[in-house]
């Protein structure tokens, strides 16, 4: 079997695929680890490997692009030994390019001595140059617990990329913990800048339970993730999804600061809302850059969506060339109403589009609130819908507000909802967000992920 042709082997090999030639499911198996034994490529893969070293050979190339792309790695001392393990390995090495991390599993020990950073650091040195893409998975099992380990995860990823000198592409990030994102003091605010030097693509997945979550309240108000956002200087795709909608009054620039992001190509929001004004100076500020916008579950506080549409249209030098559409609404109207698919729209369907024939009435969209525990009493009450807009010509008072003082202090007893206002960590600004991304006194006020 040894003096089989490399080529004949080869070919041998392929027809372990159960998928045709140039079928894109052809490619890396995205699995998770436990699921791995119920991909037969890969149990085949395994097998033919243990025939002879001929064989192991020939399928060395076609495992390392399939089983290893992907790697899910918590920071406890063996996942991390058997990480360490792999990138000291060349052939399999090189075929990584993304890495999962995720808060199970977190040795505390080894956190607190460093060893868990230093043993991280030195895999993502060997796996540099390829390694791209950074997942962190930061999610707290349970929401009424005091949970820290993500933001130690957190913390451990930020020093360990910078001592390995790694700088990733693409960052995803899941977490129902948005206090991952603050850089409480000038070091984390370094070392995060340096990190992100070479990013292009940032996808946040904020995992809220409930529409008024009061930490996702204090993120915004605080302007954390907007400074997050800041620090990365060449973002060309930026995702922001929220999985139960914002409810409260939070202004565009607690998301995405004043200052326009200059090379910014692609922008998906979910789950938010703004005044018109807001999306129509967004638009305005990225028109020269822009060529891709989604958004989803989106609500005009003030204003009409017939407006925005129209400034869009009327923008007649901007990039923008594709808009993805789904459940859209202001007081009046509502658009694009399925739950699950999108209306994908080409820049010249869009101008041509007649939107008084998808346009529904207000009063005719299922759009009700879902109703919200109280504390955790297990009793739910609903908020009348009208609540949550703005009057058309309101000025100033754009601060995060999450719904009437009365109502937050029923939904959440003990956390100030005062608008403005916010306990908790410190991320290292006060005031809110200014126009150069800094921030502004605001006298008692405190303003933020």
């Amino acid at each position: 079997m040894d003096d089989l042709p490399l080529e004949l082997l080869s070919m041998i090999i392929d027809h372990l695929w159960d998928d045709p030639p140039h079928s894109p499911a052809r490619g890396p198996r995205l699995t998770h680890p436990k699921a791995r034994s119920k991909d037969r490529l890969l149990v085949n893969l395994r097998s033919v490997r243990l025939v002879c070293k001929a064989f192991a050979h020939a399928a060395a190339n076609l495992f390392g692009e399939t089983y290893f792309p992907v790697r899910w790695v918590s920071l406890s001392r063996n996942s991390l030994s058997d990480l360490l393990a792999l990138s000291e390995h060349p052939q399999y090495a090189r075929h990584v390019f993304t890495l999962r991390i995720d808060a199970l599993n977190l040795d505390l020990q080894m956190h607190e001595e460093g060893k868990s950073m230093v043993m991280l650091a030195k895999a993502l040195g060997n796996f540099e140059p390829t390694l791209t893409s950074i997942l962190l998975s930061l999610k707290c099992s349970r929401k009424s617990e005091e949970c820290t380990k993500e933001t130690k995860v957190m913390d451990t990823v930020r020093s360990a990329l910078l001592h390995a000198r790694v700088q990733p592409a693409r960052l995803r990030i899941y977490t129902n913990r948005p206090k991952v994102f603050c850089l409480p003091n000038v070091q984390l605010h370094l070392a995060h800048t340096v990190n992100m030097q070479h990013l292009t693509s940032l996808k946040l997945d904020f995992l809220n339970a409930t529409t008024v979550d009061p930490e996702v309240h204090q993120a915004l108000s605080r302007g954390t993730i907007a400074r997050f956002i800041s620090c990365i200087p060449h973002l060309q795709h930026l995702s922001i999804y929220f999985a139960s909608e914002i409810w409260y009054r939070a202004p565009l620039r607690a998301l995405l600061g004043h200052s326009p992001l200059s090379h910014l190509q692609s922008l998906r929001i979910c789950g938010f809302n703004s005044r018109e004004h807001e999306l129509t100076d967004l638009l305005l500020r990225h028109q020269d850059s822009l060529q891709s916008l989604e958004l989803a579950d989106f609500k005009l506080r003030n204003g009409k969506w017939r407006n925005v549409f129209k400034a869009i249209r009327e923008q007649a030098s901007s990039a923008l060339d594709t808009l993805q559409l789904r459940r859209l609404w202001d007081r009046d109207e509502a658009f694009f109403l399925s739950d699950s698919t999108f209306e994908s729209l080409t820049r010249a369907e869009f101008e041509s589009m007649d939107w008084a024939r998808v346009a529904a009435p207000r009063e005719d969209a299922v759009l009700d609130l879902e109703p919200v525990e109280l504390g955790e009493t297990g009793t739910f009450i609903t908020f009348p819908e009208d609540l949550l807009y703005d009057s058309d010509n309101v000025e100033g008072g754009d601060a995060v507000n999450p719904l009437p003082y009365f109502a937050h202090e029923l939904l959440h007893p003990g956390h100030d909802g005062l608008v403005g206002v916010d306990g908790g960590e410190d991320d290292g600004a006060s005031g809110s967000l200014g126009s150069e991304g800094g921030t502004e006194e605001t006298g008692s006020s405190r303003d933020e992920d």
